[in-house]
């Protein structure tokens, strides 16, 4: 379902809600562009944390929201048609800097990346809270993907009572001194998170392929079942989809890890797929 925002002096949401939602989505969605600089060859795709959280909980049952700013470019029809396509519900305000983009450069020795986030520092997404508050009051969840966090959007979501999770991985400005509290957060080793940053539970993917989490005092490591180490930003966007879910389904944080693990360790193992529900389930039961 596509659902625009009309700007003049202000923003307008027009939008109907069809029936609950688990979770709202916000941020995370990107324009893919591969290039193979020997033949030469361009695609494109829609990628992103979001686009890839919204798609796995959707095959996974949940159903996800997701918002998001977007261009008024070549790339705008594009996006909203795939989520239409996926049947994921999508919300979007126009910004002028265009839709934020990746460029995959292909080589022989390996491929390069540059990410250009369209003034990503400029948006404000606080604006959220009153032009989203109907879906705000549909959701159990609330996932943030903020590449600058200095905004006090994360604490308005918890004044709200919403389940919040806090994803940092893409991060390009964290303040310093300002509080910032999620009950669920992911990072990577390389993100450095002072003491203003709180949280219940907290997943660090770590540099080595293996993830740690900490809960109050306790802390470990969980090895992947796969030693493969390409495809490592699909196999995080399965093990956080996974995660979810579980929590969602009521399990208790061990089994949700095992879970994750289950699903990182098959995206490392295929190439970047996600595993299938029932697939998950059965090799979850043969370790448990």
């Amino acid at each position: 379902m596509r659902i625009q925002f009309q700007i003049k002096e202000k923003m307008l949401p027009m939008f109907e809600i069809e029936k609950k939602q688990d979770i709202l989505i916000i941020g995370g969605i990107e324009v893919l562009i591969k290039s193979i600089l020997s033949i030469p060859q361009i695609s494109l795709e829609i990628n992103g944390i979001g686009t890839k959280l919204s798609l796995h909980l959707r095959k996974l049952g949940l159903s996800p929201v997701i918002f998001d700013y977007l261009g008024n470019d070549e790339f705008l029809d594009f996006i909203t048609k795939y989520f239409e396509k996926h049947e994921i519900m999508l919300f979007f305000a126009r910004q002028p800097y265009g839709s934020k983009r990746v460029l995959k450069l292909f080589e022989e020795n390996g491929y390069k990346v540059y990410k250009d986030y369209r003034n990503i520092e400029k948006l404000d997404y606080n604006f959220t809270i009153n032009n989203l508050s109907e879906i705000y009051n549909q959701v159990k969840s609330v996932y943030l993907i903020l590449q600058n966090w200095n905004t006090s959007l994360a604490r308005n979501i918890k004044l709200m009572g919403k389940f919040l999770f806090l994803d940092f991985e893409e991060s390009i400005y964290i303040p310093e001194k300002k509080e910032i509290f999620g009950d669920f957060i992911f990072t990577n080793e390389n993100i450095i998170l002072n003491e203003n940053i709180k949280y219940i539970y907290k997943v660090t993917f770590l540099n080595n392929g293996n993830i740690n989490f900490e809960f109050s005092q306790d802390s470990w490591e969980i090895e992947p079942l796969s030693n493969k180490k390409e495809h490592l930003f699909e196999a995080k966007c399965a093990f956080k989809s996974v995660i979810i879910n579980s929590l969602f389904d009521g399990k208790n944080i061990r089994d949700s890890l095992l879970l994750g693990n289950i699903a990182y360790s098959y995206t490392l193992e295929n190439k970047g797929k996600m595993i299938p529900k029932n697939l998950l389930f059965e090799e979850y039961y043969k370790r448990k």
